[in-house]
């Protein structure tokens, strides 16, 4: 038997398991989005509290069966969400929000709990999948969503390393050594985004370019824990790659550090952390033979 997840006591869940004439069951849903939030479901008609977690009962959850593979091939989990504009997320209706682009890069775990019956505690539970959320296809009330398990992260089909020009290192990661935190910069937007929802102002003076391939998050407005990459930056403009899920308001609350673009001038000039680049900048051009 699999270990529990949690159950009421050491043993409990096994021995309920293997002696009870009569249960009921319940499959618990925990997505963490990629800002840190997490929502919880159930797929019961009443909330259900587990170890000192809430489920809510939210959209109606229909999920098929978990597709387990022989070796390194990616497991899946299907799941179907449907839901009345009722249901909300951050004050946006549920399809909507996954719509949006609210469940890119999420984490999902399934779990399944166990009891006597609905109206006495639970006994414990089974986790029945863990993953991230791979392909999303949305109708008109519903979402239908395929969860990935994390398999799905050694589909890179690169050497570990190799030789180029730019660095090898990912900005802020152990290799490069250096702290986002002693960069990170906080304001608020002056004003909304335009159309296409990529723009912005703010009141920053740093140079042009500074924050360029950066990251901008924001941590109050409909876009609260939604981070872009930024394709440009000029004193009071921020220009994302991708369009926000949501506008961007006046006044909403942002964390920004800049990005890196892999060079040894940037290194050098932008960071002070050349001892640390990984990068081979006198690798040879390419040539043709014309």
């Amino acid at each position: 038997m699999r270990t529990p997840a949690w159950e009421s006591s050491p043993g409990a869940l096994a021995a309920f398991l293997n002696t009870a004439r009569q249960r009921v069951k319940a499959d618990l849903l925990t997505i963490t989005l990629a800002g840190g939030q997490v929502l919880r479901y159930t797929d019961t008609k009443a909330p259900v509290t587990i170890n000192g977690s809430t489920y809510v009962v939210g959209p109606q959850i229909t999920r098929g069966r978990v597709s387990l593979k022989v070796g390194i091939q990616v497991d899946t989990l299907d799941l179907t969400f449907a839901a009345d504009p009722g249901v909300l997320i951050n004050g946006t209706p549920f399809i909507a929000f996954i719509r949006a682009g609210g469940f890119d890069g999420a984490r999902v775990v399934l779990h399944r709990a166990y009891a006597p019956d609905f109206a006495t505690p639970w006994v414990g539970t089974l986790m029945q999948f863990p993953g991230r959320v791979g392909k999303v296809m949305i109708t008109r009330y519903e979402a239908k969503v395929t969860v990935q398990s994390d398999l799905a992260l050694l589909n890179v089909m690169v050497p570990r390393d190799v030789y180029q020009p730019g660095c090898l290192n990912t900005l802020f990661d152990s290799g490069c050594g250096l702290l986002a935190s002693a960069f990170t910069v906080t304001s608020t937007a002056a004003g909304a985004t335009d159309i296409t929802r990529t723009i912005f102002s703010n009141s920053l003076v740093q140079a042009s370019g500074y924050f360029d391939l950066g990251v901008v998050k924001f941590t109050t407005g409909l876009n609260t824990g939604v981070a872009r990459t930024l394709r440009g930056y000029t004193p009071g403009q921020f220009v994302t790659i991708a369009p926000w899920p949501f506008a961007v308001a006046a006044g909403d609350a942002f964390t920004v550090y800049p990005g890196c673009d892999k060079t040894t001038s940037t290194c050098a000039a932008k960071y002070a952390n050349l001892q640390r680049f990984r990068g081979h900048p006198y690798v040879p051009s390419p040539e043709t033979v014309t």
